[in-house]
């Protein structure tokens, strides 16, 4: 009799998900299916891998820190013992990374005009002593006017959504966030109706702006330059094919773990340092390892393909 600890269903709704093989038409069935014998191979599981299913679901490709969870990943999986960082989402963002968003949020609060004098200039002090942070984003936004500060004002809006942490849909943090960002956006479409700008950050959305991102910064960027000329992505055009160098990035995490999934306790092959410390870390297989390993690669597999058919269709349409 399984235990409530080591029950199935996070992880297989994970894998049927729509931003993993959902999104892959039958693959998804097929993909279940290699999984749950792999799982029942697998039973009974030690508790402790409860935790360690939690992580590996909670990592997805586009994370910033996407190469060094993998590997603790991979050493949690040899050791059967949930790896000792926060892995995915909010929970991999470290103080230097929050320290870069709050320096971005300050300077764009410090630049909105105030009556008397705000206390951002000292948050800047702490978060951007030198000075970068605020230049780069003052250079991209220009002079002041009062469409530009309602812009600002949103996407203000969008950081302190994450600078917050996640809030629950009936707190009243979140209804207070709604009500604030549809007061400004009902002033947006009144100066510019026809304007880009709010539509893409609308499809952005606070949602695609969380710091975890390995785009985050760049997407800050995006917004902030859009505003600053009055036109969508008129300074950082689409590039389309970014998928196709992330789907690089992740192949060379992936193939060695799969290597060491068929290898059947075989060595690595020689050449490449990165498959012998995975499976260094993997350590010797057994039945409770080899489902880990494989619901890991699986996960980011999909994601990875993902990935690589975005930017295939990009270049076809451009």
């Amino acid at each position: 009799m399984q235990t409530p600890s080591t029950t199935p269903e996070t992880w297989r709704h994970e894998i049927l998900a729509r931003h993993r093989w959902g999104q892959h038409g039958g693959r998804a069935a097929d993909e279940l299916s290699r999984l749950n014998m792999l799982w029942e191979a697998a039973q009974p599981l030690d508790p402790r891998s409860t935790e360690i299913i939690e992580q590996i679901t909670a990592l997805e490709i586009c994370n910033w820190d996407l190469e060094d969870s993998i590997l603790a990943l991979c050493e949690a999986i040899g050791a059967m013992k949930s790896a000792n960082r926060p892995i995915g989402h909010l929970a991999s963002v470290g103080d230097q990374r929050w320290l870069q968003v709050w320096a971005y949020y300050a300077s764009l609060r410090d630049w909105l005009p105030t009556q008397g004098r705000s206390g951002y200039q000292s948050l800047l002090r702490a978060v951007d002593p030198d000075r970068t942070t605020r230049a780069h984003v003052l250079g991209m936004l220009g002079e002041r006017d009062q469409l530009r500060e309602l812009y600002v004002e949103r996407f203000c809006l969008c950081l302190e959504n994450w600078l917050g942490g996640y809030h629950f849909p009936d707190s009243v943090q979140a209804k207070a966030h709604s009500a604030a960002v549809a007061a400004v956006e009902d002033e947006i479409r009144v100066l510019d109706p026809e304007g880009q700008i709010l539509g893409a950050m609308e499809g952005e959305g606070d949602g695609r702006l969380q710091p975890c991102h390995h785009k985050a910064f760049r997407r800050y960027d995006i917004i902030i330059s859009s505003i600053g000329v009055g036109a969508w992505r008129a300074v950082m055009p689409a590039v389309g094919t970014d998928g196709f160098g992330r789907a690089v990035a992740v192949e060379k995490f992936l193939a060695p773990i799969e290597m060491w999934i068929g290898a059947q306790g075989k060595p690595p092959p020689e050449g490449s340092p990165l498959a012998a410390r995975i499976f260094g870390l993997l350590g010797a297989p057994d039945s409770a390892k080899l489902f880990l390993a494989a619901l890991l690669a699986s996960l980011l597999r999909a994601q990875q393909l993902a990935a690589k058919q975005r930017a295939e269709r990009a270049m076809q349409s451009s």
